[in-house]
């Protein structure tokens, strides 16, 4: 988390981007003797070496000899703010090729005492100096992948589609590193060739290529060729490179592991290896497999505490289902990061707090998530931690390629069964819950030659003893030739087949189109229709279905005024109805974000929803009405340059039934040195009025104070070696107020008071996650870990105090083991 962008990670673009340097006066070094090629239409002709001839070591250096045998590119402009100005210093880039990959090498001229050097963990924001590759491998703005390496050596790395929809969740074997100099540093990658999806081609091969530098003290992304982030065109417009007698051999590498889990509560050890195997046999084909995976061992999910009827999205983090996962993404609305090619503001990316959830039909954390609930005989009580370990696997299979304009992906996994314990009278009862198949098909046809066009179709099936859950999806995709107008569709049908609630077959859609007049200004207007009874979230997942709505924004970005560095309005306007016509959703939302020219932020946000219906938080029980509510919030945050950075916000909103409730939220970023971060978030809510079902058609409103700090703390032996400790805590403590009815007609809540003789609702809640991991790269994917994890859940009926909640979730864990994991890749 960085604590100074009040919503959490930066990702997407913001952590694409990498990272800032104070501005100086100092005139640029000369460059007539490095050699210099500017940015032009008709392709780059890149220098071909064997192996022999260009005998690079990637060190950060760029002292090799052939590294003088080619030209440099020197054109670089100010893409972040958008302003295209020139920048005050030169960067020059490099690119030549082998058999077995490309290479890259950036010299970045810069005064040496105005340069940030911080070290952390593969895929983490810090405002540093850095530099990005992005490549378009396809060759025809359909796919590609972007890396990036950061003074000191951290590297971040991950995906792209048309024409903004970036993820960072692929990790690659490539390999890059940086070098501090007198008069800047530079930057040094390999790209193998094995570890890209390429179309097959006999003779000449084209790449796009983009390449980016982030000035950290300047708080600008400088790019090369001049595409702001803003523009309508930006994967379509890369500069195109030319490449002969790339057809690369078949690939193969195995990946076995070691896993060994000690757990203090129940004193055993578990071993479990394994192995990933990957095979290329050609540049447009891959193969994959897993067997006997472990998974969600090396790194804990965001603590959350969630009392509403609706689902939280976890992102995907193993190795296995990231690899090739693009080829699921059947829209932007796919993307688990959401939409994200919203503007950003300088180095922090800003999402809006009314993003939506991701609807996708493929969530691959569904695939060793819990098991179905079995059936539990009267007289047994089995514990949460029971109901809610992870299924193992058995393994997985996955192939991914394209033949043409065809590309295609298939993969199923299979679930072990999982042994559940409980307690009765009678001493240990153990449930077995056998384990599920889970199945995808994937075809997708593309075409570029203007803009895109595209249609594709997804099945995917999960099949149980109790219950089997097929799903049928169409996808069509538009992008116009000046990349102004993007309209995407996606068509669902599902058919569940379930022992105990019978046979259903549901539909729904959703339809999104985005208009960019000019650099600077969006339009998204978006429908959905998902009809009650259709399911897809056996493997995929969607926030309900029951709705049928529409939502409009319009965002601007202005980064041509003199008082401000960059000013971003936003509005949207969003309606829902379900099936029986009833508002679910409604609401007015403006977002105002000044960066000033000191690069502090100032964020202000104003929230109207209008009154409407609750058809899910009573459980089934009815609907009933909730009342027109405000929410407003301001905040500031602090140049993320500094060792260190602050922010905070406070705002007031409006409980469903009236009352209101306080928020203050914030935190800081301190960096003393290179090597440590350390960071603090704190989310604090002062609630009145707070609305949770209780029991039956019984409702209840409370008073309550909710904590939520977060504190991260890493130290980088190395580039390569890093420890981390990280904790997380919610703590609640809430007062029952009021009970309503839900009446049996449905309508407004009405008072009721609570029987003699009965105790009020109180409760409490602390939720504690605490993770201590050293890791180690050994080679690139290659990593030994060392990680101790002790967890709680507690709930009380709210006596306790938070300092004694606190400690008891300490000393009282429910999950509590240290695991020590080795893999280590072979192959070509």
């Amino acid at each position: 988390m960085t604590s100074t962008t009040f919503t959490g990670p930066i990702i997407g673009l913001a952590l694409l981007m990498g990272q800032a340097a104070l501005a100086s006066d100092q005139e640029p070094v000369r460059q007539a003797s490095l050699g210099a090629i500017h940015a032009t239409a008709e392709p780059i002709v890149l220098n071909r070496f064997t192996e022999e001839e260009a005998n690079i070591r990637i060190d950060g250096r760029l002292d090799e000899p052939v590294w003088s045998q080619v030209n440099g590119v020197n054109q670089m402009v100010v893409i972040e703010p958008d302003t295209l100005e020139d920048t005050v210093y030169d960067t020059i880039a490099k690119f030549l090729y082998t058999p077995k990959g490309l290479y890259v090498g950036v010299w970045n001229q810069q005064p040496s005492g105005t340069m940030l050097r911080r070290l952390t963990k593969r895929d983490m924001y810090i405002n540093r100096d850095g530099n990005t590759v992005m490549l378009d491998t396809s060759g025809e703005s359909r796919y590609g992948l972007w890396m990036d390496v950061n003074l000191g050596g951290s590297k971040a790395d991950g995906t792209f589609l048309p024409e903004k929809t970036f993820t960072s969740q692929w990790d690659g074997p490539w390999r890059g590193n940086s070098f501090e100099t007198e008069d800047g540093f530079s930057t040094e990658y390999f790209l193998p060739w094995s570890m890209m999806a390429m179309p097959e081609t006999d003779g000449t091969r084209n790449m796009g290529v983009l390449l980016m530098r982030r000035v950290a003290n300047r708080d600008e992304t400088w790019g090369w060729p001049a595409l702001p982030f803003t523009a309508a065109k930006y994967m379509s417009a890369m500069q195109q490179v030319e490449l002969k007698g790339v057809s690369p051999r078949q690939q193969y590498a195995f990946y076995p592991f070691s896993t060994s889990t000690y757990d203090h509560i129940e004193s055993k050890i578990d071993y479990r290896t394994g192995m990933d195997i990957f095979w290329r046999p050609s540049s447009n084909l891959q193969l994959t497999a897993t067997l006997r995976p472990d998974f969600g061992t090396v790194e804990s999910d965001n603590v959350v505490v969630n009392l509403t009827a609706f689902e939280t999205f976890f992102r995907e983090k193993r190795m296995f289902f990231l690899e090739g996962n693009e080829i699921f993404l059947t829209t932007p609305r796919s993307n688990p990061h959401g939409d994200n090619s919203s503007y950003s503001t300088g180095a922090r990316k800003t999402y809006s707090s009314f993003s939506p959830s991701p609807t996708t039909l493929v969530n691959t954390r569904r695939i060793g998530s819990p098991p179905l609930t079995p059936t539990i005989p009267d007289g047994v009580t089995v514990p949460d931690v029971e109901m809610f370990q992870l299924s193992e696997l058995y393994g997985a299979v996955k192939v991914t390629g394209q033949k043409g304009r065809l590309r295609y992906g298939l993969m199923s996994a299979f679930e072990e069964d999982t042994r559940i314990h409980g307690q009765s009278d009678l001493g240990e009862h153990v449930l077995v819950q056998t384990g599920r198949d889970f199945g995808i098909l994937r075809l997708s046809y593309e075409d570029t030659s203007q803009g895109q066009r595209g249609l594709g179709w997804m099945t995917t099936a999960v099949l149980h003893d109790s219950r089997d859950a097929i799903v049928h999806g169409v996808d069509a995709h538009y992008i116009s030739p000046s990349t102004r107008w993007r309209a995407d569709l996606q068509l669902m049908y599902s058919d569940i087949q379930d022992v105990v609630e019978g046979d259903t077959n549901g539909y729904g859609g959703l339809i999104d189109l985005v208009y960019k007049p000019r650099q600077g200004t969006r339009h998204t207007l978006k429908f959905d229709y998902l009809d009650e009874d259709i399911e897809i979230n056996d493997l995929g997942f969607a926030r309900r279905n029951d709705v049928i709505g529409l939502s409009y924004a319009w965002e601007k970005l202005n980064t041509e005024l003199e008082k401000v560095r960059a000013w971003k309005n936003s509005w949207q306007l969003s309606q829902e109805y379900n099936q029986q016509g009833r508002v679910v959703r409604s609401g007015v939302f403006w977002r105002n974000d000044i960066t000033l020219n000191n690069s502090w932020l100032v964020r202000t946000e104003l929230d109207y929803f209008p009154a409407r219906w609750d058809d899910r938080n009573s459980n089934g029980y009815g609907d009933f009405r909730i009342k027109n509510r405000w929410v407003a919030e301001a905040g500031i945050g602090t140049p993320t340059s500094k060792k260190l950075a602050v922010s905070i916000a406070a705002g007031v909103m409006q409980e469903h039934l009236g009352d209101w409730t306080s928020v203050i939220k914030g935190g800081f970023t301190y960096k003393p040195v290179d090597r440590l971060t350390i960071d603090l978030g704190l989310l604090y809510q002062r609630r009145d009025g707070w609305l949770l079902h209780q029991a039956g058609r019984t409702m209840a409103t409370y008073d309550s104070i909710n904590w939520h700090p977060k504190l991260s703390m890493e130290y980088s032996i190395t580039a390569r070696q890093e420890v981390r400790l990280t904790m997380q805590w919610a703590g609640i403590r809430a007062r029952e107020q009021g009970l309503w009815d839900i009446p049996s007609g449905d309508g407004s809540l009405i008072g009721t008071a609570r029987d003699t003789g009965t105790l009020a609702g109180d409760f409490g809640i602390s939720q504690l996650s605490t993770q201590l991991r050293y890791r180690w790269e050994i080679a690139p994917l290659s990593d030994l870990f060392i990680v101790y994890t002790r967890g709680s859940r507690l709930v009380s009926t709210g006596d306790d105090d938070f300092e004694d909640f606190f400690k008891q979730s300490l000393t009282e864990p429910q999950v509590n083991y240290l695991v020590v994991k080795l893999r280590y890749r072979f192959g070509t």
